[in-house]
């Protein structure tokens, strides 16, 4: 390559580079920042859609539901556990482009690589804000938001290798307890909580502490049908009344 070229080629790269950065930097600000608001002790990101005209009383209303749910973590679950979870963030959006399960979200990278706002991570994600609203949401599922914190509270305290969890998982399913159980429909089909220890921890956890939408689906059902996880769920989050 001649020194003439070498130099057109190195020019051409530092155009590039700012050129590159500003792109970077224009895709990084391609979501929008959220309100922050505190709720019941939690902090919790608000799409800025929950609070133009348009949407301001879905916003209100769902702010108001997601309170209510706080509210009875915060009635039902040991003083000393509720402070752990209260550092755990929720974000709610008015309708994500993709999204449409509460969940958590874990990892970072795998909000990246999804093309996903990335400040979502470790955080309790509400992707439509309706879901709150819900008649059927309150139904087969009222201790939604628990279900997410308890993944919370498994990742960034217990972490999802926690061995204890993990056995009483194992031994669970291999004695097929779980196969086939009674769900809120009145039908019998093979429990959520055996998709993986995960699952079965923030199942259990709403059993223990309210309602699950599958058998067991209160906490004497749990000890009577799952004691080794009822046990197990009393060292970890403290004993129930």
């Amino acid at each position: 390559m001649s020194p003439r070229l070498l130099i057109v080629c190195f020019l051409l790269c530092t155009l590039l580079i700012p050129l590159r950065s500003s792109f970077a930097a224009e895709e990084k600000k391609s979501f929008p920042d959220p309100v922050e608001k505190q709720i019941e002790g939690w902090t919790v990101d608000v799409d800025p859609q929950l609070f133009s005209k348009e949407h301001a009383e879905e916003g209100r209303k769902t702010l108001d539901a997601l309170a209510n749910h706080l509210q009875r973590v915060k009635y039902i679950v040991p003083p000393e556990r509720v402070a752990a979870l209260q550092k755990f963030r929720i974000w709610v959006d008015l309708q994500h482009a993709e999204l449409d399960k509460m969940q958590y979200h874990p990892s970072r990278a795998w909000l990246e690589a999804h093309g996903y706002d990335p400040r979502l991570a470790q955080h309790v994600h509400i992707p439509v804000a309706r879901q709150l609203l819900n008649r059927n949401m309150w139904a087969q599922h009222p201790y939604v938001v628990l279900h997410e914190l308890a993944h919370a509270y498994h990742d960034q305290v217990l972490s999802f290798d926690q061995a204890e969890i993990i056995a009483t998982f194992e031994v669970a399913k291999q004695a097929g307890i779980y196969e086939s159980v009674l769900c809120h429909t009145g039908i019998k089909v093979r429990h959520y909580g055996l998709n993986n220890h995960k699952e079965y921890f923030a199942e259990s956890t709403e059993a223990y502490f309210g309602v699950n939408d599958f058998y067991p689906f209160v906490r004497a059902e749990l000890k009577h049908h799952d004691p080794a996880m009822f046990a197990l769920l009393a060292k970890i989050w403290g004993p129930v009344p």
